[in-house]
């Protein structure tokens, strides 16, 4: 149980780090840089969805 509370965490604070990512890519002019930074939220996003399918797999 102490492996799923961990990816439940885990997961919790990527999904904050995509979300801040995403944010602050909202306040760049530069069109490639924002890009770049809505990219790299997006591989946070699967790999959430790897530690999710990961938890669902422990149970």
């Amino acid at each position: 149980m102490a492996d799923i509370q961990a990816i439940q965490q885990c997961t919790q604070t990527c999904t904050q780090a995509a979300n801040m990512l995403r944010s602050a890519a909202n306040g760049v002019n530069n069109a490639g840089i924002r890009d770049m930074m809505t990219q790299g939220a997006h591989h946070i996003e699967l790999c959430i969805r790897s530690c999710e399918s990961a938890m669902i797999q422990n149970r």
